[in-house]
């Protein structure tokens, strides 16, 4: 086998990296640094294994961040309405954010930011517990990082990691913009679904 020549603590590290990876399939080094070290120390021999699974590890180097996906999407999350457009504003504003800095730094965004941007496109405003579930889901898949305690003030700050980049795939502000445009209010089954380019979260 490819990871039996390692010692026993090493392989321990490798499944516990392993078994992370399916459970959330995003990983940033800030995060988790050990983690991120220990795929790129092993990034051939998980490709391989991936690969032979059927799935495909991307290790991207320069935004410091790892992507595991299924190509043919069996094992897609499926997102409902609030959730799809809470992502492809995110995403958007992810992508306005980031224009300008440099690699080491991460876009912020306020709350009171988020909320505006869901005004400009007439998007319902999520209620409180929505709110909450949302803000878990995205730190859960390591796509952003509440940096205050209250997480519901207007002047609440969020970093967003790179990892936006796989979870919804956009070329362009443009793209993103017409995406939350044309989104039909009575669509369910969310924006995985909707959109054939857009990256799944396994």
């Amino acid at each position: 086998m490819m990871f039996d020549e390692l010692s026993e603590s090493e392989q321990a590290k490798v499944r516990h990296v392993l078994n992370r990876l399916f459970e959330v399939n995003l990983l940033v080094r800030d995060k988790d640094r050990e983690a991120y070290a220990i795929i790129r120390r092993h990034s051939q021999a998980l490709e391989a294994y991936f690969q032979f699974l059927g799935w495909e590890l991307t290790v991207d180097e320069r935004h410091e961040c790892v992507f595991l996906h299924l190509p043919d999407g069996r094992l897609r999350r499926r997102l409902d309405r609030e959730q799809t457009l809470w992502l492809l504003v995110l995403r958007l504003l992810y992508e306005e954010k980031r224009q300008g800095l440099s690699l080491a730094d991460y876009p912020m965004v306020t709350l009171h930011e988020i909320r505006s941007k869901f005004e400009t496109f007439r998007i319902e405003w999520v209620g409180r517990t929505a709110l909450d579930k949302l803000i878990r889901l995205c730190a859960q898949f390591q796509l952003l990082e509440a940096m205050d305690e209250d997480h519901r003030a207007d002047d609440a700050r969020f970093k967003l990691y790179h990892t936006w980049m796989y979870v919804v795939q956009a070329d362009e502000i443009a793209q993103l913009t017409e995406r939350l445009e044309r989104y039909d209010a009575a669509e369910e089954g969310g924006l995985l679904d909707e959109m054939d380019d857009t990256a799944p979260v396994d």
